[in-house]
């Protein structure tokens, strides 16, 4: 456990430079996955030791806790996003070693495994949708879910997020087309539609366009 550098970036915020240390955000997400990994008793008292043996140059051990298996949530698949999204492409292993370490279920890892019928070289985007379609209970849901953890503007904040209508066209039409329930005539027509309403949006679906749209029907008609 090493301490972050003192190089990093200027932004603005309301008005002021806020200097940003470039290795905060892996140090942050560090911190989360040793965290949860441990699942402390008291997550103050864990905080102040993780971080007083940081100051100190001391080794700090992170000991998961064998009887806190944690269910897959989608702050946990957040954390796996910003890890493996960028590849595009990732090994089933190293999702499976990330997995392991994080306390998760091995069956839960396998059980997403079947769903999407995944080989060993897996695309990322599949492997999220088929982990929101795991948690929720329709594709509305599932796509939803997917919106908030790839939420591509900072602006638009819960209960909103937002993605590009590429990859939600993407998202939407992996997981429809694996419901035999949904025609490809209804993807079509959700797809116009929403196609039609990113244009206006700068490119991009929000949750709001979808959620409670009773024109839209993402799930099966039957």
């Amino acid at each position: 456990m090493s301490r972050p550098n003192s190089s990093g970036s200027e932004c603005s915020h309301t008005g002021m430079s806020v200097h940003i240390p470039q290795e905060l955000p892996d140090f942050l997400l560090q911190f989360t996955k040793d965290a949860i990994r441990a699942q402390p008793e008291d997550i103050i008292e864990y905080s102040t030791a993780y971080f007083t043996a940081m100051v100190k140059g001391q080794p700090f051990s992170v000991k998961p806790n064998p009887e806190a298996k944690l269910e897959l949530t989608n702050e946990i698949l957040g954390i796996l996003h910003s890890q493996l999204s960028e590849r595009g492409t990732v090994r089933k292993l190293e999702i499976g070693l990330i997995w392991k370490s994080l306390n998760m279920p091995e069956n839960t890892f396998n059980h997403i495994l079947s769903m999407g019928k995944f080989g060993e070289e897996i695309e990322w985007n599949k492997f999220l949708a088929s982990c929101c379609s795991y948690l929720g209970k329709s594709v509305k849901d599932a796509l939803t879910q997917a919106c908030y953890i790839m939420n591509c503007d900072s602006n638009c904040k819960p209960p909103d997020a937002c993605v590009s209508f590429e990859t939600f066209r993407f998202l939407y039409t992996y997981l429809a087309v694996g419901n035999e329930n949904i025609s490809q005539s209804q993807i079509d027509r959700v797809l116009r539609y929403l196609q039609k309403r990113a244009i206006s949006n700068n490119g991009v679906v929000k949750v709001s366009d979808f959620i409670n749209n009773r024109k839209l029907r993402l799930d099966p008609t039957n």
